[in-house]
């Protein structure tokens, strides 16, 4: 599974080294994984892996990447979804209701309701308010009554809970270590994904 020669691709400066470095030596990891999840969260629900594909990209590389899951087939951003991904510098799984959300309403009422059992994590999770920023904080009720309340007043705010792994961590020397945390987070996020897609 992932290592941490995983974050070389992100050393390619130009669109083509990175994209064929994602393509080459990450999505076909993601690819592995995405059956691990799907059996992992167990849901009656059918549950479909969307690979990013990045297809907007025509002169700066990516600056991260992922795998996300939902119950659409079609795509995710709009529906609650769990993200497997990268940064230069990170690992990270986040379990997410991003600004694009259909539901918005309906995911804050579900959100606020799950916020005492969520605070329960503990402090190797973490909370951020934007997908596509490394800004992040350690769980904490507060935290999340604060990041529930930015998510509900701007309209350009997501909602994430989920962990992170900076390169170098020893996880990485044993990438079968590296499955089996990421597969345990993701069982730890499972009752919360469900609550958000019922």
């Amino acid at each position: 599974m992932f290592n941490d020669s995983d974050f070389q691709v992100f050393e390619d400066p130009t669109l083509g080294g990175r994209m064929a470095g994602i393509r080459g030596e990450i999505d076909p990891k993601f690819e592995a994984l995405a059956p691990l999840v799907i059996e992992t969260l167990g849901f009656q629900t059918p549950i479909f892996a969307h690979v990013a594909k990045h297809l907007r990209r025509h002169k700066n590389p990516p600056m991260n990447t992922w795998i996300a899951f939902s119950t659409n087939k079609r795509g995710y951003k709009m529906n609650p979804h769990l993200m497997i991904g990268f940064w230069d510098d990170r690992l990270f799984v986040w379990l997410a209701s991003l600004a694009e959300a259909k539901e918005r309403a309906q995911m804050i009422q579900r959100l606020s309701m799950m916020l005492p059992e969520l605070a329960k994590l503990n402090d190797y999770y973490d909370i951020s308010p934007n997908h596509m920023a490394k800004i992040s904080h350690t769980i904490s009720a507060k935290g999340l009554d604060q990041q529930l309340g930015h998510y509900q007043q701007v309209k350009q705010a997501d909602f994430l809970v989920g962990r992170q792994w900076l390169r170098g961590d020893t996880i990485f020397a044993d990438p079968k270590q590296v499955e089996q945390t990421v597969l345990t987070t993701v069982s730890d996020l499972r009752p919360f994904f469900k609550l958000l897609i019922k």
